[in-house]
């Protein structure tokens, strides 16, 4: 019952790579040494989604939209996003429901 919500932090937490490792080496060097010393990798298990993306905007400003967003678009082709969403929803909010969706399965 658990492991489905590990199975979609550890998705995530590929997704948010695979984001950060597309802007380039040392742009993703920068970003995981930054997240990394914020604590915000410290559990390779579990990642708090919100405190990611408030060190993310407070480290590169309205860039943490777009990578966001290229977060989401990983996790679409993982297929773990294969709700609907309103098309106002931000990146952040669907990753939120997502998650949520996992710990309650």
């Amino acid at each position: 019952m658990m492991q489905h919500s590990v199975d979609n932090t550890a998705v995530l937490r590929q997704a948010i790579d695979a984001a950060i490792e597309s802007l380039g080496g040392p742009i993703h060097k920068t970003i995981t040494w930054y997240m990394n010393n914020k604590g915000v990798f410290s559990d390779s298990k579990k990642i708090d989604i919100e405190f990611f993306y408030s060190n993310l905007k407070e480290l590169v400003g309205p860039g943490a939209e777009l990578i966001m967003e290229e977060t989401w678009q990983h996790l679409e082709k993982q297929g773990i996003a294969g709700q609907n969403f309103e098309p106002s929803s931000s990146a952040l909010e669907k990753i939120q429901k997502v998650l949520k969706i996992g710990e309650r399965a």
